[in-house]
């Protein structure tokens, strides 16, 4: 039985798998002739006509990698190069003016002495007379002493400079030169000198 089935099923896997090749002319002929020897064999149905087979689809291209989302720079920006700031420059913000007392050389203890002596000479009467001429010399020695400490004084200027490089500084000199709130100036050994 298995032999008769054989071509049949091998008809219909030709047929499922597309048209049968055209046997050639000479063959065709010997085919009808070769089959009577074998037992008819009931007619096999009608092959059905091959379907159109919906075209097979076509493989989808593999996806493309996600570009790289853009990393967060973590690190910070490089710094600017360092600009070489001047550590002894800055701006005059603030001048206050002090007048202070000269030194005294003593010529204003004697002249003031001798004066008080003189004016304490004019009150009293005998030793009365003798203690004020000695009280107004020491008295007249310590005026005379202040009186040329304040001839001799000088004006000085404590001046507040801001620094470039940050803080500030308050330099006293004897004179401005010129120099005024918001002069650029350099300070160097206690000095103020425009920049």
């Amino acid at each position: 039985m298995y032999k008769k089935l054989l071509p049949v099923l091998l008809i219909a896997a030709m047929t499922a798998c597309g048209p049968a090749p055209q046997p050639p002319a000479d063959t065709a002929a010997e085919a009808p002739a070769a089959a009577p020897a074998e037992p008819a064999a009931p007619a096999a149905a009608p092959a059905p006509e091959p379907v159109a087979e919906a075209p097979a689809p076509k493989p989808k291209p593999k996806p493309r990698p996600a570009a790289p989302a853009p990393q967060a720079n973590l690190s910070p920006p490089p710094a600017p190069p360092a600009v070489q700031v001047c550590q002894d420059c800055g701006t005059i913000t603030a001048v206050q003016d002090e007048r202070v007392q000269g030194e005294a050389s003593g010529l204003g203890a004697l002249g003031g002495a001798a004066a008080g002596g003189v004016a304490g000479a004019q009150f009293g009467k005998k030793s009365g007379k003798v203690l004020a001429t000695i009280g107004g010399a020491v008295l007249g020695g310590l005026a005379g002493r202040e009186v040329e400490k304040r001839a001799r004084g000088e004006w000085v200027h404590h001046v507040t400079v801001s620094m470039d490089a940050g803080g500030t500084r308050t330099i006293t000199v004897p004179r401005m030169d010129g120099l005024g709130v918001g002069s650029k100036v350099r300070v160097s050994n206690g000095n103020l000198i425009p920049n």
